[in-house]
Parts: C-alpha cells; structure tokens; sequence
C-alpha cells in the first residue's frame, strides 16, 4: 500500500493558478487587440466609402448611335438617357470624348465636347435650346461633331460618357472598313 502524506505545501496548485491567471491575461490582451483593429479597419473602410461615393450615381444608357453624316465635318446622331440619376444632372457636370485610331495606327485623335447641344427627342440636336439640366428617365438626343476623327480611316474608335463626380461609360464603336450614313454602331 501506498502511503500518503497530507502537505500543506500546495506548489503544484499554485503554480497551476500562476499559468491559468497568466493564459487568462495574455487571451484578453489578444482579443482587446483584435477587437481594435478590427474597429480601425470598418472604420477605416466608412471614411473611404464616404469619399469615394459618387455625387451623382446615374449611367448613361444610349439608345441610338448612328453615322449621322460622312463629308467635312463626319458627325454622330446619339440618343440617350440617364434612368438613374438622384437629381438632375447640369449640362456642364456631362462630357464626351471620342478616342479614334486611324488606319496604320498612325497615333490617337481626339474631339471632345460637352453636351450643350443636347436637345429633348423634339429638337433637332444640334442647336442649343434651353437644355441646361437632364432630368431623370427622359430622353435626349444631340448630333455630335467631330473635328478630328475622320470615321471614312479610321480603324477604331471609343466613345466615353463622363458624368462629373459619377460614372464613366465606355462605348466601343462598330465602324467597319466601308462606314455609311445611318450605320448603327452600338
């Protein structure tokens, strides 16, 4: 038979209690620190959310694109819309850029131009009436003339949108080797 011996000497629960209280402080250290950073990064992340936010948040949806005429001046006939703009959107807050490659990839051209010839779908689009804010969900048309891009050599183009302090939208256009009057090139 074993013997044993009562003694008042409690090292072995000591020294377990020291470890465990020890475990205990280091874990919530840990987690306050977790918790913390992890506050600082969704906090972070608002602040970037609330400066990145646009101030108008519409697109522009284009309904018609066509060649409108080929000879001194080529130009495009565009409808379009913004079906979701929070509040009207001021003529000069909207912008266009037309990016042309001619044949042999000679270098990029480029017109642009603001939409201060946009008329609703009864005017004609190319002179100015008192357009001087698009409304949300209605229609508008404008001819654009363009300077620099010659649309009879030209390889390639790209027509971008600008919405001020909203979306950019990029339109790829459909020319082709032998362009016409009236070619859809959506």
């Amino acid at each position: 038979m074993a013997r044993r011996r009562l003694d008042d000497n409690a090292e072995v629960g000591a020294s377990a209690m020291v470890i465990f209280i020890g475990i205990l402080i280091a874990s919530s250290v840990i987690s306050a620190l977790i918790i913390s950073v992890g506050g600082t990064i969704f906090t972070r992340a608002g602040a970037d959310a609330k400066v990145s936010s646009h101030g108008q948040k519409g697109i522009v949806n284009v309904v018609i694109l066509e060649i409108w005429a080929l000879d001194t001046t080529d130009e495009i006939h565009i409808v379009f819309d913004l079906p979701f703009i929070e509040t009207p959107l001021r003529e000069t807050d909207f912008t266009w850029i037309l990016m042309c490659l001619p044949a042999g990839n000679r270098g990029l051209e480029f017109d642009s131009g603001s939409f201060e010839f946009a008329t609703t779908l009864d005017g004609d689009g190319l002179t100015a009436l008192p357009t001087i804010e698009f409304l949300p969900g209605a229609n508008y048309r404008m001819i654009i003339q363009l300077d620099l891009c010659d649309l009879e050599v030209i390889e390639k183009a790209t027509l971008i949108l600008i919405i001020d302090k909203g979306s950019t939208h990029e339109k790829v256009l459909n020319i082709g080797t032998a362009p016409y009057v009236g070619k859809d090139l959506n």
